[in-house]
C-alpha cells in the first residue's frame, strides 16, 4: 500500500520513535524538585531553546508546547478576540481549528471578517488590505494552504498590515510550511506562529506555538502554571523529545519531479487547483461530475491511499475551501495527493496510471 496523503499526517520516523521511547523511560514530572525531575526539566528547556533558534525567533520570544496545532490555533484566537468594537480578519482558507473558532465568535456578535481566496486557494491580498483599518486588532492567515498548497506571503502581509496599523497582531498557521519552505520568524514579523509534529514524521498529540510577546497572550488552559504560566498541564516530555528529533532529522525535499510525474501521466479530463505557484508536495485536483470519496475507495483497493482534502473537513460533506474556488461540477470530484519522503518518481507514475483507469471506469459507469 502506497501512502499519498502526507498532508493529513505522516508516519513517525524511526529516530523520532526511538527518542520517544527513550524519553518515556525518564518518566519523572519536570515540575518536581528532585534531581531526576530537574534533569528532565533541563531536557525540556533545551528542546524549547532549540525551536526558538531553529526558527530564528526574535529576542524575548516564547515558544510553548501544546497538545496539537488545533490547540495552538484555538489558544491564539481565544486570547486576542476580546472586544466587540474591534475587527478581526480571518483568511477564507484557514484550517478548521481557526475557521470554526472564528465562526463561533462571529455568531456571538464579534466583528469577524473572512477574506476571499484566489483560484489557487491563496488569500486575495488586495481584498485583505481593503479590509484593514485602524479598528483592526488581529489577522490570521495560513502560511501554506493545507488544501491546495498555495503559499501566502506572510512576511509581506505582516509588514504592510503593521504599516497601516502598528497595533495589529498577526498570526499564521505554519503547520504545512515546516520543511517545505524556509521559515525565519524574525523576517516574517508575526506575533504568533503555529507548528505541529505529526506533519514532519513526529508523533501525534504534540504541537507548538511561537509567541513574540507573552504579554499579548492570555492562557487558554489554566492549572499548575506550566509552560511559563501560558499553558498549564504536565508537559508531554516524550512527545516533546520526539518532536525535536523529528525536526532535527527533517530534510527539505524537492517534490517538483513527483508532481510533474503525476500530471504528465494523467490523460483524463481534470481541473488542477494546485498551480505552479503552490508547493509541490500537495496536489489538489478535481474530476467533473464524480465523487472524490468514490475515487479514494477505488484507489485504495488498487493499493494507493489518497485524500479528498483536509481530514478535518472530511466529515463535513463538502470541502469548505474548494467550494469557494472550484466550479460546482468539479467540486464533488476533488481529491488531494500529497507526498512523503518514501514516495519515488516511479510510484507517482504508477499511481497516475491507476488514477487514469479509475476515472475512466467511473465515467463509463456514469454514461451508461
Amino acid at each position: 500500500m502506497l501512502y499519498f496523503d502526507n498532508a493529513s499526517t505522516t508516519k513517525i520516523s524511526k529516530e523520532s520513535l526511538e527518542s520517544y521511547i527513550k524519553s518515556s523511560e525518564e518518566f519523572f514530572n519536570p515540575s518536581s524538585l528532585y534531581y531526576p525531575s530537574v534533569r528532565v526539566k533541563k531536557e525540556l528547556e533545551d528542546s524549547r531553546e532549540y525551536f526558538l533558534k531553529k526558527f530564528n525567533a526574535k529576542a524575548k520570544s516564547t515558544f510553548i508546547f501544546t497538545g496539537s496545532a488545533s490547540e495552538s490555533n484555538n489558544s491564539v484566537l481565544n486570547s486576542v478576540i476580546t472586544r466587540k468594537d474591534k475587527k478581526y480578519i480571518i483568511g477564507g482558507g484557514e484550517h478548521s481549528s481557526i475557521f470554526e473558532t472564528a465562526k463561533k465568535y462571529k455568531e456571538n456578535g464579534y466583528n469577524i471578517v473572512f477574506v476571499p481566496l484566489q483560484k489557487n486557494g491563496g488569500i486575495d491580498v488586495d481584498k485583505l488590505f481593503d479590509l484593514i483599518d485602524q479598528d483592526t486588532a488581529f489577522i490570521s492567515i495560513i502560511h501554506i494552504s493545507n488544501e491546495t498548497g498555495a503559499i501566502n506571503d506572510i512576511e509581506d502581509i505582516s509588514k504592510r498590515a503593521k504599516m497601516i496599523n502598528p497595533n495589529i497582531l498577526v498570526h499564521s498557521d505554519g503547520v504545512q510550511a515546516v520543511g517545505k519552505i524556509d521559515i525565519d520568524l524574525s523576517k516574517l514579523g508575526v506575533d504568533f506562529y503555529t507548528i505541529s509534529a505529526h506533519k514532519i514524521n513526529g508523533p501525534k498529540g504534540i504541537g507548538g506555538l511561537f509567541i513574540s510577546n507573552s504579554n499579548k497572550f492570555k492562557p487558554f488552559i489554566l492549572g499548575g502554571g506550566q509552560e511559563m504560566n501560558l499553558r498549564s498541564g504536565t508537559e508531554n516530555t516524550p512527545a516533546i523529545s520526539a518532536f525535536k528529533t523529528a525536526m532535527e532529522n527533517l530534510k527539505k525535499i524537492d517534490f517538483n519531479l513527483h508532481k510533474k510525474a503525476i500530471l504528465d501521466n494523467l490523460n483524463i479530463d481534470y481541473y488542477l487547483v494546485s498551480k505552479d505557484d503552490c508547493v509541490d508536495n500537495i496536489i489538489s485536483i478535481c474530476f467533473k461530475n464524480l465523487r472524490g470519496e468514490t475515487i479514494e475507495h477505488i484507489m485504495e483497493s488498487k493499493g494507493y491511499l489518497i485524500g479528498t482534502g483536509s481530514a478535518c473537513n472530511s466529515k463535513a460533506g463538502q470541502n469548505r475551501v474548494l467550494s469557494n474556488i472550484v466550479e460546482k461540477e468539479y467540486l464533488s470530484g476533488a481529491i488531494r495527493i500529497s507526498f512523503g519522503s518514501d514516495i519515488t518518481i516511479d510510484n507517482c507514475v504508477e499511481m497516475a496510471k491507476a488514477l487514469n483507469d479509475t476515472v475512466i471506469e467511473l465515467n463509463k459507469r456514469l454514461n451508461k
